[in-house]
């Protein structure tokens, strides 16, 4: 409902309430299980990147395809929108070229801070669902807002486990507290999809990026 209110009956609005649909999905099992489906997250991936790669050839909604090298020549060229055009297909190829490129590199991200965390603790801090988890936002939304979701999700989930810690009054040590870190990562992608972009563009402010 709230896709369509923002987007409308758009291909935007229609990939958005997708992926809200697969987050809350995720969000409500990781509560309830700890755990975050393939099922779900790889489908999601792959839906993310056919998605990112159609909205920049129809429409130019992908802008994480023009931070990279072969996306500089297509700044500012308005996508054709149909297939007759050569344009169409580098811009389809850019789009999901990079969406796969953001979700490898967000896996990657998140697969150090899970060995950095083995090695201190010699102990599992993340779970291989979690990394799959952040690939499939950054496959949908791109870089920045997958940094925000990141950020948003990791002082949630702090904040929740100091919470939890208080309320047993020191029975539950924080270290040792499991917490759904992708139940809190799937809040923080839908609050960025739908407010996330005045936190994004005062941050950019800062780097002299937009206006």
């Amino acid at each position: 409902m709230l896709s369509y209110l923002r987007f409308g009956l758009t291909v935007t609005g229609i990939g958005t309430a997708i992926l809200c649909f697969l987050l809350l999905g995720l969000a409500v099992m990781d509560a309830e299980t700890m755990r975050l489906p393939d099922a779900f997250t790889l489908l999601g991936i792959v839906l993310g990147i056919l998605y990112s790669g159609i909205s920049l050839a129809f429409f130019d909604v992908f802008p994480g395809a023009l931070i990279l090298p072969w996306g500089i020549g297509i700044i500012g060229v308005h996508s054709p929108g149909h297939a007759a055009d050569p344009l169409f297909w580098r811009l389809l190829l850019a789009g999901i070229i990079a969406s796969a490129i953001w979700a490898i590199l967000a896996a990657l991200l998140l697969l150090l801070i899970r060995w950095l965390y083995f090695l201190v603790r010699r102990q599992e801090g993340l779970g291989m669902g979690d990394v799959k988890l952040l690939a499939m936002i950054a496959a949908w939304l791109g870089p920045a807002p997958t940094i925000l979701t990141l950020l948003l999700g990791a002082l949630a989930t702090a904040l929740f486990g100091i919470l939890a810690v208080v309320l047993s009054r020191g029975k539950r040590p924080f270290l040792t507290t499991r917490l759904p870190l992708g139940s809190f990562l799937c809040a923080a992608a839908i609050y960025t999809i739908f407010a996330g972009d005045p936190i994004l563009a005062w941050y950019m402010h800062f780097y002299g990026i937009g206006n």
